[in-house]
């Protein structure tokens, strides 16, 4: 059996694999997947760093919908009485959020197959500031209830 030495991007030079498993050709059938060789592709496959800083970026999005859900509890005693809510109102502005996200899930899918999933993160990040910039800046309840939306739009793509 005849061995040769197979070299990989990740600096493991040594390993050894037999050219052939048999010595009879007809028996030998070489390890492909869509007609590539194994060995290659399992040679060439790493992970860049880049992956890992979207990944962060992606799983902040999990972040941020729980911090938003749970930090609008204590500040709504503060918007209550700068905005002058009733009580609809408070709910309103505590679960428009949550319904924005689950709409613009279905649009963020959508977009991931039109756009890919890198231009949709970026756009949901744009979007979701936008929203925070326009809580921030409210000057009446009408235009926090617009930001609150904004926001779960941000989420949910």
């Amino acid at each position: 059996m005849e061995m040769t030495k197979m070299g990989s991007s990740m600096g493991e030079g040594n390993r050894q694999r037999p050219d052939k498993l048999y010595e009879n050709s007809d028996e030998y059938e070489e390890k492909t997947l869509y007609g590539l060789k194994l060995d290659t592709l399992t040679s060439k496959l790493r992970t860049p760093q880049f992956i890992y800083i979207l990944t962060f970026f992606s799983a902040l999005g999990g972040f941020l919908f729980g911090y938003d859900t749970g930090v609008i509890s204590g500040a709504m005693i503060l918007l209550r009485n700068t905005f002058l809510l009733s009580s609809v109102w408070q709910e309103l502005v505590v679960s428009v959020t949550i319904a924005g996200a689950a709409v613009f899930a279905i649009v963020g899918g959508l977009l991931n197959d039109r756009i890919g999933r890198r231009p949709t993160i970026m756009i949901a990040s744009v979007v979701f500031t936008v929203g925070a910039f326009c809580m921030g800046m409210a000057p009446d309840k009408y235009v926090l209830l617009g930001g609150r939306i904004i926001v779960g739009a941000g989420i949910g793509k």
